[in-house]
C-alpha cells in the first residue's frame, strides 16, 4: 500500500468541475437560451416545454447504459465519451440547427446523451468507491457543482447572450468549448477506485489495525451505513426502494418544471427578464445551503429526516411562487426551493447508497434515475399546455407541493431495510472496484 497522500479528495474537485462544464451549463442554462430560441422561432409554451423535457428525458433515460459503461469501461472512459458527445452536439445547436425539430432532435439526442454518460451518475459512483465514513460529505460536495454551475450559468450565458446581440448560438459556441475541456479533465485525472493507487476509503492508514468499516449491519454515528454487498436483485425486492422511488415525483419533477417555465412565468407576472434570471440563478445558488446541510449533518442525522424537511421546504417554495409580484417574495421562494432541492436531491442519492452499499450502486442509479428523468421530463410539457390552456401555471404548482408533502411522509416510513438472505462476505469498500 503506498502512503501517497489520499486521492479522493483530489478526485472529488475533478468530478465537481466536469460537473460544472459538461453538465451544469447545458442543463440550467438552457433556462435562458431556450427562451431566446422560442422568441427566434415563434414557440408557444408547450413546444418550449417539449424541447426540454426531451432533453432531460435523454440525460437520465439511458441510466442502465451508463451504469454498463462505468462497470465495463470505468468512469474515465465513461465521461470522456460524454463530454465528447455534449461538445459536438452544442456544435450543432451553434451553427446547424434551424428549425424546432433539429432543436429536439440535437438537443435531446445528442446533448442529452452527454449529460446521461458524463452527469451525475459516474461522479456520484466514484464518491460511493472512494468514502465510506465520510460518504455524506463527499457526496453532497460533489453534487453541490450542479447547484454553483446552475448558479453561474443562468447569468453567464444570458451575458453571452446580450454580448452578441440576443444571439442564442452564441451560448452554444461556449458551452462547446466548456464540454471539450472537461473531456481533457476526465482523461487526465480520472481514477477509479482507491484500490487503484494502493489507498483505502476516506484515506484509512492500510498499517490501522482497527477496520476500515463498521461490523456488517451496524449504524455509525446514528446513521445506517451497511457493509453487505447488496444485489441488483435484492434491492429492488425491497419495500424500502419503492418508498424513495416515487418521491422524485414531486421535487424532481416539480424543479425540472420550474427550469422550463420559471423565467417565463416570473415575466408574466410583470419582472424583467434579468431580474427573473436572477430569481432562477438564485434557486440554483441557493441549492449550495441544501447540500451544506448534507455535508454538515448527513453523516451524523439520518438522511431520510433531512430530506422529509427539504421536500416539505421546496412545496412550500413552490406554492410562494405563484404569487412573486414583488421582489422580496421572489427571492425568498427561490431560496426555499433552492435549499429544498439541494438538500432533498442529495439525501437521495446518500439514502441509496447507504441502504444497498457501493457495489450495487451504479446498477441501482442507472435504475432509478430513469424514473426521475421520466417525471422530470413529463412535467414541463404539462405545464406547458396547462399554462395554454389556462394562462397560469397555478394549478400546476400546486399539484407539485402536494405531492413534496406526501413525499415527506415516504422519506419517514422509509426506514433502512433489512437483507434477507445472510451475507456470504464482507467485501472492504477499498476492494470494490
Amino acid at each position: 500500500m503506498s502512503q501517497r497522500p489520499f486521492y479522493g479528495w483530489k478526485l472529488l474537485v475533478v468530478f465537481w468541475t466536469i460537473i460544472i462544464l459538461n453538465f451544469a451549463f447545458p442543463t440550467f442554462g438552457t433556462s435562458v437560451v431556450n427562451t431566446y430560441m422560442a422568441k427566434a422561432m415563434h414557440l408557444n409554451r408547450e413546444r418550449l416545454g417539449l424541447a426540454f423535457s426531451v432533453f432531460s428525458l435523454m440525460a437520465g433515460l439511458p441510466g442502465p447504459l451508463v451504469a454498463q459503461s462505468i462497470d465495463r469501461l470505468g468512469i474515465r472512459v465513461t465521461l470522456v465519451i460524454g463530454c465528447l458527445l455534449t461538445s459536438c452536439g452544442s456544435l450543432l445547436m451553434a451553427s446547424y440547427v434551424k428549425t424546432v425539430s433539429q432543436a429536439i432532435l440535437v438537443l435531446g439526442l445528442i446533448v442529452g446523451a452527454g449529460g446521461a454518460m458524463a452527469g451525475t451518475i459516474a461522479p456520484q459512483v466514484g464518491m460511493a468507491r472512494w468514502f465510506h465514513k465520510k460518504r455524506a460529505r463527499a457526496m453532497s460536495l460533489v453534487l453541490s457543482a450542479s447547484g454553483f454551475g446552475g448558479c453561474v450559468a443562468v447569468p453567464t450565458l444570458n451575458a453571452v447572450i446580450a454580448r452578441f446581440g440576443g444571439s442564442w448560438r452564441a451560448a452554444w459556441w461556449c458551452m462547446a468549448l466548456m464540454s471539450f475541456l472537461a473531456v481533457l479533465v476526465a482523461a487526465a485525472f480520472i481514477k477509479e477506485s482507491p484500490a487503484q493507487l494502493g489507498q483505502l476509503p476516506d484515506g484509512a492508514d492500510p498499517a490501522d489495525p482497527r477496520p476500515a468499516q463498521p461490523l456488517p449491519g451496524r449504524a455509525r454515528s446514528g446513521v445506517f451505513k451497511t457493509t453487505d454487498d447488496w444485489s441488483l436483485g435484492e434491492a429492488l425486492r425491497s419495500p424500502t426502494l419503492w418508498l424513495l422511488v416515487p418521491t422524485y415525483i414531486g421535487f424532481f419533477m416539480g424543479f425540472f418544471i420550474y427550469v422550463a417555465h420559471g423565467i417565463s412565468h416570473l415575466i408574466g407576472l410583470g419582472h424583467p427578464p434579468a431580474e427573473a434570471a436572477r430569481s432562477i440563478a438564485l434557486i440554483f445558488g441557493s441549492s449550495l445551503i441544501g447540500q451544506v446541510v448534507v455535508a454538515t449533518l448527513g453523516d451524523r442525522v439520518e438522511p431520510r429526516f433531512l430530506s422529509a424537511v427539504a421536500v416539505c421546504l421546496y412545496g412550500g417554495g413552490t406554492l410562494l411562487a405563484i404569487h412573486a409580484v414583488d421582489v422580496t417574495t421572489m427571492y425568498v421562494y427561490a431560496i426555499m426551493m433552492g435549499a429544498g432541492f439541494g438538500t432533498a436531491f442529495t439525501c437521495l442519492m446518500t439514502i441509496q447508497s447507504n441502504y444497498y452499499g457501493p457495489k450495487v450502486y451504479p446498477a441501482l442509479l442507472g435504475i432509478t434515475t430513469p424514473f426521475g428523468t421520466v417525471v422530470g421530463s413529463v412535467g414541463p410539457v404539462v405545464a406547458g399546455r396547462y399554462f395554454d390552456r389556462f394562462g397560469t401555471y397555478a394549478g400546476v404548482f400546486e399539484v407539485v407541493a402536494a405531492l413534496c408533502f406526501l413525499s415527506a411522509v415516504m422519506y419517514l416510513l422509509a426506514t433502512p431495510p433489512v437483507r434477507r438472505a445472510p451475507a456470504k462476505s464482507v467485501s472492504p469498500a477499498a476492494e470494490t472496484t
